[in-house]
């Protein structure tokens, strides 16, 4: 089963979606790799001109896949923080692409899923989304870009304490942080994602591209911060709180940092 679908339709608009339904679309190493392989496919295509990423099933992303974490216990911090920059890149990869992302979020997108959410240039959600930057909760610092991406789309307060109490949100708190741009329907989720990109298309692709590049902010910043994300969480996996964490998440309880 592919872990990633991709397809263009005759406008020029690409469908990305995350396909493993039965773990919520969890980022393994082995999407990682079709996510960046599917990019690379369409980064050939000239006739593309936007992107709409979405989710099979019933969520967007539930974020890192829970046994390709565990698997990082094992590791030593410099593996985890070259392996853990490789994981970034295999989905931010998308940026480079210089066409509009448009993130159509139909359910549940949590942790590095809700940070690649973020990246994209536009957001908007079914009104059953559930939204959280869940990583404090696993005893790990935020990665997949959350300290450049979170600030820059809901500002530097309402980040901070998103962030530090990995609370999940609906929609609507979604919608008035300006995490979310839309909601809609579930049913029509896709439909209102493909009728924005109608929008993109009467503008000049040369110029859009030239606006991206504008609106998405500073490279180099970005590289820093992921950089300094992949830093931390390659100490984090040695911790006793990531043991804790991922023993509570798999337990279904909240976990107990205070032993």
């Amino acid at each position: 089963m592919a872990l990633v679908l991709h397809s263009i339709d005759s406008d020029g608009v690409a469908t990305l979606t995350l396909n493993d339904e039965a773990n919520l679309n969890a980022m393994s190493d082995e999407m990682a790799g079709e996510f960046s392989f599917a990019v690379a496919t369409l980064r050939k295509n000239p006739s593309l001109r936007a992107v709409v990423l979405t989710g099979s099933g019933k969520a967007f992303s539930a974020g890192g896949h829970l046994a390709m974490l565990e698997s990082k216990r094992s590791k030593t911090p410099e593996e985890n923080k070259k392996g853990m920059l490789a994981f970034y890149d295999s989905f931010l990869c998308m940026r480079d692409l210089n066409v509009p992302l448009i993130a159509a979020i139909n359910g549940a997108a949590v942790g590095a899923g809700l940070c690649v959410a973020c990246a994209c240039d536009i957001r908007i959600a079914s009104a059953r989304a559930k939204l959280g930057f869940t990583f404090l909760k696993l005893g790990l610092h935020p990665g997949m870009g959350a300290t450049y991406f979170v600030p820059n789309v809901i500002g530097a307060s309402a980040a901070t304490e998103l962030l530090l109490t990995g609370r999940i949100i609906d929609a609507d708190e979604g919608y008035r942080l300006g995490l979310v741009s839309k909601i809609c329907a579930a049913e029509s989720l896709l439909s209102d994602a493909k009728s924005i990109t109608q929008e993109f298309l009467s503008c000049g692709p040369v110029a859009s591209a030239q606006l991206l590049r504008t609106m998405r902010g500073d490279p180099i910043a970005l590289r820093t911060a992921l950089e300094h994300e992949a830093e931390c969480q390659s100490v984090n996996y040695g911790h006793a709180e990531f043991a804790e964490g991922v023993a509570a998440m798999r337990e279904k309880r909240s976990p107990n940092f205070s032993k």
